[in-house]
């Protein structure tokens, strides 16, 4: 990962941590959601053809996360706050979405992008 990428994932993780905690003590707080999304940035942002290993562990690591009342809700909200603060456009992110099946694992994520209203998503 480019060294500047790094950075900027972690101002974000700092900046928006507890940002989407949500009632159900099993929602995600977005830096673990941020956490486990961190390594995916070059598959999502820059390009790559396939997600990195350890990409695609970071997404396994959400399964807990991804069925918990509120938890594709709290992904959504994360990822779009993360990429308004990094000034990036929120249709950048969509490859999210494609990340389970991209590393052949049998999660959900939600759809990102622009027109993604978040209190929407189950």
């Amino acid at each position: 990962m480019h060294p500047i990428t790094k950075i900027i994932a972690v101002v974000i993780i700092s900046m928006v941590s507890g940002a989407a905690t949500g009632a159900d003590p099993q929602s995600p707080y977005c830096n673990i959601i941020l956490n486990h999304l961190n390594p995916c940035l070059p598959y999502i942002l820059q390009g790559e053809v396939k997600p990195a290993k350890v990409c695609c562990d970071g997404v396994l690591g959400l399964t807990q996360y991804t069925n918990a009342k509120g938890g594709q809700q709290n992904i959504c909200d994360c990822v779009k706050a993360a990429a308004i603060l990094m000034g990036a456009p929120v249709d950048n992110f969509s490859k999210i979405s494609s990340l389970p099946k991209s590393c052949g694992l049998s999660v959900t994520l939600p759809p990102i992008s622009s027109g993604t209203d978040c209190s929407q998503v189950k």
